[in-house]
This record gives structure tokens, C-alpha cells and sequence, in this order.
């Protein structure tokens, strides 16, 4: 078992321009760039990952094996939108995310801890694919340049 953080991706390092200026793992495996939404992913995921993944393509971050967790991404998204359409407040429940038992105790309701889970799963997410400004402000893209995606990633065009 390895404690600390998981190590980041050459690809990202090489968007952040190598910060810490240790040798790139040229021998990390490569596999195909790009992949399609599974055919299971509910339309509210689907419509995430038709949000997010051009982007994500555009910079080479999402390949063929990368599939699952882009999709557990957009479930996630659409778990939170889900959730708090229900928590939204009326006029005859103007507290949604408290829920009363039939004893008259007061807990949590399913809906705002379906919210909770969706929030911790995005926020862990973000940095997988660096959905946040944090993690964001870590990536420089270069320039772009006619070599193509190879060259954008620090490769080389064939």
C-alpha cells in the first residue's frame, strides 16, 4: 500500500509545464485517445459528458481507457442536479433537506444525502480531470502548433 498523493498523469505534467522538473515518465503506457459514452449513461450524465468531453479531448486528456471514470464523473454531476431539484424549497416544505420520522425526530432526508455523496464524488473527480480552478491554475497549455496533438503534448509528429 503507497500513502501520499496519486501521481498525476505525463500528460498533465506536461501541461503544467513540468513544474518539478523531474524526468517524465516516457514509458507510461499510451492508450488510444478518445472514447464514446456508454450506451447505459442516463441523459442527464450524457448530457454532462457531452459538455465536458470536448474539451477534455481537445487537450488529449481522455483516452479509450478512461471511459469509467469520465462516466462516473457525469453521473455525478447529474446525481447533484437530481438531488437538488428535490431540495429546491416550497411553500409547504420550506426546509426539504430535514426530514421528519413518523416518532417526530428529525434527520437528514435521502435527497440531501444523495447531494453530499454527489458533491464529495465531484470534488474528488476534479482533480482526476482537472475540473477545478485549483487545479486548473496548475496546467499552462502551450501555444498551439501544427504538429498536431502529438506535439502539444510534447511528442512528436509522425
Amino acid at each position: 500500500m503507497t500513502h501520499g498523493p496519486q501521481p498525476k498523469p505525463t500528460a498533465i505534467k506536461r501541461l503544467e509545464g513540468n513544474p518539478g522538473k523531474r524526468k517524465l515518465n516516457d514509458r507510461e503506457p499510451d492508450p488510444t485517445l478518445g472514447c464514446t459514452p456508454p450506451p447505459w449513461l442516463p441523459t442527464g450524465a450524457r448530457v454532462e459528458w457531452e459538455r465536458v468531453y470536448p474539451e477534455l479531448s481537445s487537450l488529449g486528456l481522455v483516452t479509450v481507457v478512461d471511459q469509467a471514470s469520465l462516466s462516473c464523473w457525469c453521473l455525478a454531476v447529474d446525481a447533484l442536479e437530481r438531488a437538488s431539484r428535490q431540495l429546491v424549497p416550497t411553500e409547504e416544505n420550506p426546509t426539504p433537506e430535514i426530514q421528519i420520522t413518523e416518532s417526530g425526530y428529525e434527520c437528514v432526508s435521502g435527497a440531501e444525502l444523495m447531494r453530499r455523496q454527489a458533491m464529495k464524488d465531484i470534488r474528488a473527480f476534479c482533480q482526476e480531470f482537472g475540473f477545478s480552478p485549483a487545479a486548473r491554475s496548475r496546467i499552462a497549455v502551450p501555444e498551439k502548433t501544427d504538429g498536431g496533438l502529438d506535439a502539444l503534448l510534447g511528442g512528436t509528429p509522425n
